[in-house]
């Protein structure tokens, strides 16, 4: 029997409808979320995640991811 890998957390979003939008600044979240928001989208804002395929380079997170985090959208749903 063959064993199947875990989904990774971006996997597991896009199952969910998600669309993984980019990842910034902690700081800079509220304003994305809002125009994100004004514009008719759900947004989902996750810490970076270790397993994410998209962070290449990962100096920047390094000893620092919760100054950083994700932002996944989605269609409002009616």
């Amino acid at each position: 029997m063959s064993e199947e890998k875990p989904l990774t957390r971006d996997e597991r979003l896009v199952r969910e409808g998600w669309t993984k939008k980019f990842t910034c600044d902690a700081s800079r979240v509220e304003e994305f979320v809002e125009t994100y928001e004004s514009i008719g989208f759900e947004v989902r804002v996750e810490p970076v995640s270790e397993d994410d395929p998209d962070l290449t380079c990962q100096v920047c997170y390094s000893g620092n991811r919760k100054n950083y985090k994700t932002i996944y959208t989605r269609p409002r749903q009616s």
